[in-house]
């Protein structure tokens, strides 16, 4: 070949790379601003609609593989396929119990998790880098919130209810939240987001995403900033990671920065309400709390609808049924992922999902710390299972993007993954 001609065909090749990579970057950017600044919205489809946030996810995918930028990992592949089956014959052998809009939900949110990106280790820094900037801006409004809201009555810092047609909003979702019963103060929600405890889960992330890559220290500060005015608990329950991640750092100054934050946040508890933090996290031996609801009254219902039947503990009761059951409950419970999935699908189509799950979250993934944040997430919350905000996280950060073989001993290692924080 001509030497004119080879130096062309580099140029169109690379050419076509810079392309493609743009492509995958754009994708992903616009699972994640679906996944932060959408996540209100919904398809007005069925009675309470469909989050615009699986569309989105779906969409970006199929241009993905459209484009050839996806692989297919054959044993995930398998493992999903053997679970849509067994969530369709789910579906099939209980009737009367189930939903099959349930089960094709759950299908069409885990379909893609037999996908895997071409392009490594890019993207994955592009999208850790708009994380932060988007959560910053909800950050921000979540602080611009709380003080607005003594000078501002609208509810429009909080809802769009009321100002956007009702039929393109998610319901079920508590967008205004004061701190506790009858209180005039009211708790964040970032302004974006369906609720405040959405609203920590999100800055909570974006705190150990900072401390694993950026140490950016301001960022840093309006982030935790952001999560004392949520005043939610849920959040919390990320950041167990951060001694380790610190540890595993040498980061000892933040360690001390921390604690005296910690002391002087003790200090000053009754300028913020910090009782009320207090208060919420002592509420799981009370039934009729939010935190009992969510971590303890599931265990109840399996308890009390399940144990007791062999063939249901095995094989489930069925997609959907579990909001059915919730129903007969003599206070009020969550369906966070793991009850959800032990009650309709048994204790079968339980291990068949988390063998899926684990694989594509954990196999080979850039961060092991970001794949367990997020998966104490999953685990935590509730109606995660069938959540397409919380699914497009585990995508973008665990799912699609892999690091070769070669370097997965390193993944719990934040300094082997170096970042620009501009």
């Amino acid at each position: 070949m001509p030497p004119c001609v080879d130096r062309v065909s580099r140029r169109v090749g690379v050419s076509d790379g810079q392309a493609n990579l743009r492509t995958v970057r754009r994708c992903l950017l616009a699972i994640l601003f679906a996944a932060i600044f959408l996540q209100r919205f919904a398809v007005p489809i069925g009675p309470n609609g469909v989050s615009v946030n699986l569309f989105v996810n779906l969409a970006a995918l199929a241009m993905l593989l459209l484009r050839g930028q996806l692989n297919i990992d054959p044993i995930r592949a398998a493992l999903v396929l053997m679970f849509a089956a067994y969530a369709s014959i789910c579906a099939i052998f209980n009737g009367g119990s189930s939903s099959w809009s349930s089960a094709m939900l759950l299908i069409a949110t885990y379909i893609p998790f037999v996908f895997l990106l071409r392009s490594l280790d890019a993207p994955f820094k592009d999208c850790l880098r708009a994380y932060q900037s988007m959560v910053l801006v909800c950050a921000v409004c979540g602080i611009a919130q709380f003080f607005l809201h003594f000078v501002i009555a609208s509810k429009l810092l909080y809802t769009f209810e009321g100002f956007l047609p009702s039929g393109i909003l998610l319901e079920g979702f508590d967008n205004l939240l004061p701190i506790n019963y009858g209180s005039p103060i009211n708790r964040s929600n970032g302004f974006f987001m369906v609720e405040p405890s959405t609203f920590s889960q999100y800055v909570a992330l974006a705190i150990i995403i900072e401390m694993l890559f950026f140490q950016v220290k301001w960022r840093l500060a309006v982030f935790i900033a952001a999560l004392l005015f949520s005043y939610s608990g849920t959040g919390l329950f990320a950041l167990v990671l951060v001694p380790g991640i610190l540890v595993s750092r040498r980061s000892y100054g933040t360690i001390f920065a921390l604690v005296l934050f910690g002391c002087l946040a003790l200090a000053t508890s009754g300028l913020w309400h910090m009782d009320v933090a207090m208060h919420r996290g002592a509420e799981f031996n009370n039934t009729e709390s939010s935190g009992y609801a969510r971590f303890l009254a599931p265990a109840d219902l399996i308890d009390r609808y399940l144990v007791s039947d062999p063939h249901d503990l095995l094989f489930g009761v069925g997609p959907g049924s579990m909001r059915d059951y919730i129903q007969l409950m003599p206070y009020e419970t969550h369906d966070p992922a793991w009850a959800k999935l032990l009650f309709e699908y048994g204790l079968l189509g339980s291990a068949l999902f988390w063998a899926m799950f684990v694989l594509a979250v954990f196999g080979h993934a850039p961060s092991l710390w970001l794949s367990c944040a997020l998966t104490i997430g999953f685990l935590c919350f509730g109606g995660e299972l069938l959540d397409p905000r919380l699914q497009a996280l585990l995508l973008v950060f665990c799912v699609l993007p892999k690091r070769p073989a070669v370097a997965a001993s390193h993944v719990l290692r934040p300094e082997r993954i170096t970042v620009s924080a501009t």
